[in-house]
């Protein structure tokens, strides 16, 4: 057996253990405000239970009223206590005596008492990210507005230029995708508010306790009734943040556009400077570092996700430290998500748009060509297949040969037509001028959802009513959240002040 030299590493095997102890308390402290509501909800049920007397629910209510005062940072937290709440209560033993403030924690225990507490924050926190997604979303309605006449091209492969848009049907097909994302978030809500309490440890408590009071003092909408589903399930936190995922995701194609078009190259578009950095060695260099910002948030939610996922398979119906793990990458999805709502939003509302470069890139894509094969089928009688082959072998040559869509004439497509399918093919130069014609193509998209102005000018007027019902639903339960808090607070401090 050898001498091991074990002071040299005293204290390694826990540090894992204390960082986990200092994260906890550093959560519960945002939360303070939630966990004293509970600690309030839960006494004044008890005493409307008659299972503890008036006059100890008024001194332990006034006791937590100043513990409000004070703020978690003053509590004085005991080596070994690695959670606010068993902090809490040794401060109100220590103030109010074992025989009083001992009871507050009657009938129940941390596993219902941190749930509902998360659930609370949740719906807070849910509420906080909607009211940014509602933001951006007005802005995009009044940037469409703003651009719903500028051509630009849209591209699909990655790179390659499809066919002529407006920057106003951009942003309404993001807008539209965004609606999706709020109206997930919003629907998750009423899964998210739902009271745990009363679940206890797992098999709820002998103590003749009121479930409904408590939940309605909190402002949930219900309880989970199964008090081993009540104290064990984490997926309150799974849904809102797999939908805050997918609307990240959705940001993130969004911005594969905005970098494109950020590019020297194509320049339709530059980001206003507060959104770039700066080269230490190249003074030309404008760095859209606000847009890669936003790539990586997107990223590294995707793997925050997959993390609550894998953490939580095949555990059991019971609570443990792991469903706080998945809980705190929860309120960190919510809070990229937030953060990148906001940086968004600035990006769009300031973005430097060069309209007449939108137009030119648009003509140096040939992405009007499609409508030149439209106009052989509407007007010289060819199959659309026919018409295809023609104004492909067309692009052919006029690559080959460095012409312009604006030099496209009759001549070229009379000898595309006859290199291609042996075809004598005579089109009217004014019948191609039009054909080509970015802002004509535009124009001519005009039927529901297409990118003519009047067209996207009617899903600007549908998104406002969207936005308008969005907003209400926000506001009720924004209001109704401010409601039962303040109610229940009300009644705590009535309650507090007949001591």
């Amino acid at each position: 057996m050898r001498e091991i030299d074990y002071k040299k590493y005293e204290g390694l095997d826990t540090v894992i253990l204390d960082k986990h102890a200092e994260d906890t308390i550093v959560e519960d402290c945002q939360s303070f405000q939630c966990q004293l509501e509970n600690h309030c909800a839960h006494v004044i049920m008890l005493m409307e239970q008659e299972i503890i007397t008036k006059e100890e629910a008024c001194k332990i209510l006034k006791a937590l009223l100043r513990l409000k005062e004070m703020g978690p940072e003053n509590i004085p937290f005991r080596p070994g206590l690695t959670d606010l709440y068993s902090n809490i209560e040794e401060w109100l033993i220590d103030e109010l005596g074992i025989e009083t403030g001992g009871k507050v924690h009657t009938g129940r225990s941390r596993n219902d008492l941190n749930s509902s507490v998360e659930r609370v924050y949740s719906r807070r926190v849910i509420l906080e990210d909607i009211e940014a997604l509602l933001l951006l979303m007005k802005t995009l309605l009044n940037e469409a507005e703003k651009h719903k006449e500028t051509v630009i091209p849209a591209y699909t492969h990655h790179s390659q230029q499809a066919q002529p848009i407006t920057l106003g049907h951009f942003y309404t097909s993001c807008f539209q995708a965004f609606v999706r994302d709020a109206e997930r978030i919003m629907e998750s809500y009423k899964r998210v508010n739902r009271s745990t309490m009363g679940g206890a440890a797992i098999a709820t408590t002998s103590f003749p306790i009121s479930r409904e009071r408590t939940a309605e003092l909190l402002g949930f909408d219900g309880y989970l009734v199964n008090s081993m589903d009540a104290t064990a399930t984490v997926d309150f936190a799974y849904e809102p943040a797999a939908d805050m995922a997918i609307y990240l995701n959705n940001v993130g194609r969004m911005i594969e556009s905005l970098l494109l078009w950020n590019l020297n190259e194509v320049g339709i578009s530059q980001l206003a400077l507060k959104y770039c950095s700066y080269s230490t060695i190249m003074p030309q260099k404008r760095n859209p570092v606000s847009l890669e910002t936003l790539r990586y948030s997107g990223e590294w939610t995707y793997g925050a996700l997959q993390t609550m996922l894998a953490c939580m398979k095949a555990y059991p119906q019971g609570n443990g430290r792991e469903p706080g793990f998945v809980v705190s990458l929860w309120y960190e999805i919510a809070e990229k998500m937030k953060q990148s709502t906001y940086l968004l939003e600035g990006i769009v509302r300031t973005l430097e748009v060069n309209k007449e470069r939108g137009l030119e890139v648009t003509k140096m894509g040939f992405c009007t060509v499609t409508d030149l094969a439209d106009s052989m089928v509407k007007n010289l009688g060819l199959s659309f297949s026919a018409a295809k082959k023609i104004v492909g072998k067309m692009v052919v040559i006029a690559h080959e040969e460095n012409i312009s869509i604006d030099e496209v004439d009759s001549a070229l497509v009379k000898r595309a037509a006859k290199e291609a399918l042996n075809m004598d093919v005579d089109m009217d130069d004014e019948l191609i001028r039009h054909a080509l014609d970015p802002v004509e193509n535009v124009m001519r998209r005009d039927i529901p959802g297409g990118p003519s102005p009047e067209r996207v000018q009617e899903m600007i007027d549908a998104g406002w009513k969207k936005v308008d019902e969005l907003e209400r639903e926000w506001l009720a339960r924004v209001q109704a959240d401010k409601e039962a808090s303040e109610k229940l607070m009300s009644m705590a401090k009535a309650l507090a002040s007949e001591v």
